[in-house]
């Protein structure tokens, strides 16, 4: 059995689907089957169920997921803590939402170098979705994602930071500014701002739209919280960000919403790529948060 067995078998065990975990790992899809069926093999025992719609683990393929994981993470570890304790010059990379509420990143890495000086690290901004595929594709050591309950990837490793629901933002002379709370149902008919579709913000507005059965009214659409607060401040309409927004934007008037939908903010690491390093500062920044 070779490691690239195990990084194949993960793939298909998440995407639950051959042609996209091969497109996943950047590998022919009858490559791919190819690969399972010798591991299977191997091992003596079926880990997939097939058929025409979908890809399901079984019961000896659920075991195998969750000592696969162990082993990819052991091994990513092991080059870490080699590299680590030889004193070169060790990379981490963090993702993170734009809006990062009460999370203080830069405190956060600033205590793990103090702790491991070689330690060279990157952050960068983007939404939850893009980080997602970073850190699946190890691109990403630490995500930092903003999602909708039900939508974390089962194959991360997660910590929950915090839960906050989305609010309406307005600028000082709109309709809304003096109410003290609204519902959804308020909104019906109103210009909106909000983040691009099929981002994974604008997943969790859609979602609370459809099942409240209001229809959305026209939407300008942004790729980041600056954008999106600089077209509320022109009078697009009205804009749905986290509530922690309003710290860093006092120019708008934050409304809560009743029945607004919330997201809840990890740090992910995949077991698949993560290092010693990485679980170690997700411990860091998790402690900013510790009751």
């Amino acid at each position: 059995m070779e490691l690239r067995h195990i990084r194949y078998a993960l793939a298909v065990a998440e995407e639950r689907h051959f042609s996209r975990a091969a497109a996943r790992v950047h590998v022919s899809q009858s490559a791919l089957s190819a690969q399972i069926k010798d591991l299977e093999r191997e091992l003596g025992v079926e880990l997939f169920s097939r058929n025409s719609r979908n890809v399901t683990l079984t019961a000896a393929g659920e075991i195998f997921v969750g000592r696969a994981q162990d082993v990819l993470g052991s091994v990513s570890r092991l080059v870490s803590d080699v590299s680590d304790g030889a004193g070169e010059q060790v990379r981490l990379t963090v993702a993170t939402i734009t809006s990062t509420g009460r999370a203080d990143i830069g405190q956060a890495l600033a205590e793990l170098t103090r702790r491991h000086p070689a330690v060279n690290a990157t952050v960068r901004p983007y939404g939850s979705e893009v980080i997602v595929d970073g850190v699946r594709s190890g691109a990403v050591d630490v995500g930092i994602v903003g999602l909708a309950p039900g939508r974390l990837p089962r194959t991360f490793a997660a910590t929950r930071l915090w839960t906050e629901p989305t609010a309406a933002f307005v600028p000082p002379g709109h309709p809304l500014r003096e109410a003290s709370s609204i519902r959804l149902e308020d909104l019906r008919g109103l210009d909106l701002v909000d983040f691009s579709t099929g981002s994974e913000a604008r997943i969790q507005t859609d979602q609370a739209f459809t099942e409240s059965a209001i229809p959305r009214g026209r939407t300008f659409e942004a790729n980041s919280v600056e954008l999106i607060c600089s077209l509320v401040t022109h009078g697009l309409g009205v804009g749905l960000l986290p509530r922690s927004v309003r710290e860093d934007h006092p120019e708008l008037i934050c409304v809560p919403i009743a029945d607004a939908p919330y997201r809840v903010v990890h740090a992910v690491t995949d077991p698949a790529h993560s290092s010693a390093l990485a679980r170690e500062f997700v411990a860091v920044l998790a402690g900013q948060f510790a009751t």
